[in-house]
C-alpha cells in the first residue's frame, strides 16, 4: 500500500453487528481486557491505577486499586497477571492479583520502561514488550526472571510523538508472536520454535496499518484496534488481506484493546475496549469509553493454559 513509513492507509470498511455493553464516563482510558474463568471481564484502567470488573451483563465497578498505572493483562485460573508502570519511568513491574482482589507486586523487569501488551506463551512463561526499549520480554511468572528474547529496529519507535508507542499489542498464534508497532504503523511477527519461544527472528507482515491491541482468530486471521484510527480491522496476515469491520458508527473511538469471548453461547462475539478518543478526539469531541461485542463470524484462537 502506498504512504510513507509510518503512516496510516484507511480500508474499507464492512461493519459487523455489533452492541455497547457498557459505558464509563468521559476521560476514562480503557488500556486492556481479559476474561475471568467465570466468563466475567476485566479492563485495565490506566489513567486511574485500577482494575474494573464487568458482567456479561454489562453491570462494572472497581474491583482493585493497583500500585501503577496497568496495562497488559494474562488471565490465569486463580488470578490475572498484569504489567505496569508510568510509562517512561522504568523499571516496570509484573503484578498479580488473586480472583479475591488481593494485589501482590511481584518482581521488576530489569531495563523495562514501558511495558504494555502482554500474553500467554509456554507454561508459566508470559511474554510483554516494551513499546519504548523495542523488545520482547519472557518473563517467568512464578520465579519472576525475565530475559529479553527478541530485539529488532522494527519493534523500536520511529518518530518522537510521545503519545505513539513503539511495539504495543502482541498475542500468540500458530508457530509466532503477532505484534504491533504504533509508530511505525507495523504489524510483525515473531517465529517460536518447537517449544513455543521466540527464535529471535522478525518478519513484516503488514504496513500502514497504525494498530494498538490485537486478537488472534480460529482461522489465524488477526483483528486489531486502531485505537486514534477509530477502526478494527480484520487482517489476513499471510495474504495481507484487510477490511475494517467496525468504525466511529460500531462505537470504535480509542479502540485500545479487544479479546475474543469465551461463553458457550458467545464463542463468534469480539470484544473491544475504548477510550472514547481521549488522544485524539472524534469531530473534537471525547466520548464516553466503552467495553462494545462485534460479530465477527468466527471464533477465536484458545489461549494457552498457564
Amino acid at each position: 500500500m502506498a504512504g510513507r513509513p509510518g503512516t496510516h492507509t484507511d480500508v474499507e470498511l464492512v461493519a459487523v453487528p455489533h452492541e455497547v455493553v457498557a459505558t464509563w464516563p468521559v476521560g476514562t482510558f480503557l488500556e486492556n481486557i481479559a476474561i475471568t474463568p467465570d466468563d466475567d471481564f476485566v479492563v485495565s484502567v490506566h489513567n486511574r491505577h485500577e482494575l474494573h470488573r464487568v458482567s456479561p451483563g454489562g453491570e462494572h465497578s472497581k474491583w482493585v486499586s493497583m500500585p501503577a498505572p496497568p496495562a497488559g493483562m494474562i488471565a490465569a485460573a486463580d488470578g490475572v497477571w498484569v504489567v505496569g508502570g508510568e510509562p517512561g519511568q522504568g523499571p516496570h513491574h509484573v503484578y498479580f492479583v488473586t480472583w479475591t482482589g488481593e494485589v501482590t507486586e511481584r518482581d521488576a523487569v530489569t531495563g523495562s520502561l514501558f511495558l504494555n501488551g502482554f500474553t500467554p506463551g509456554p507454561a508459566g512463561i508470559g511474554f510483554t514488550v516494551d513499546s519504548i526499549t523495542g523488545t520482547v520480554i519472557a518473563v517467568e511468572l512464578a520465579g519472576g526472571a525475565s530475559q529479553v528474547v527478541v530485539t529488532d529496529e522494527r519493534l523500536r519507535k520511529l518518530s518522537a510523538e510521545p503519545m505513539l508507542p513503539g511495539a504495543n499489542g502482541i498475542k500468540a498464534g500458530d508457530g509466532a508472536l503477532y505484534l504491533t508497532n504504533t509508530d511505525r504503523a507495523l504489524v510483525l511477527a515473531a517465529p517460536l520454535d518447537a517449544t513455543g519461544r521466540p527464535t529471535g527472528a522478525v518478519e513484516t507482515v503488514a504496513e500502514h496499518l497504525r494498530g494498538d491491541d490485537l486478537a488472534v482468530s480460529s482461522d489465524g486471521d488477526l483483528f486489531i484496534t486502531n485505537h486514534i484510527h477509530n477502526t478494527l480491522i480484520r487482517l489476513n496476515p499471510t495474504t495481507g488481506d484487510r477490511v475494517a469491520v467496525a468504525g466511529p458508527q460500531q462505537g470504535m473511538a480509542g479502540c485500545t484493546a479487544c479479546v475474543f469471548g469465551t461463553a458457550a453461547n458467545d464463542p463468534m462475539s469480539l470484544y473491544v475496549t475504548t477510550t472514547g478518543g481521549i488522544v485524539m478526539p472524534l469531530d473534537g469531541v471525547v466520548q464516553d469509553a466503552k467495553l462494545v461485542r462485534l460479530q465477527v463470524g468466527v471464533t477465536g484462537r484458545p489461549l494457552t493454559v498457564l
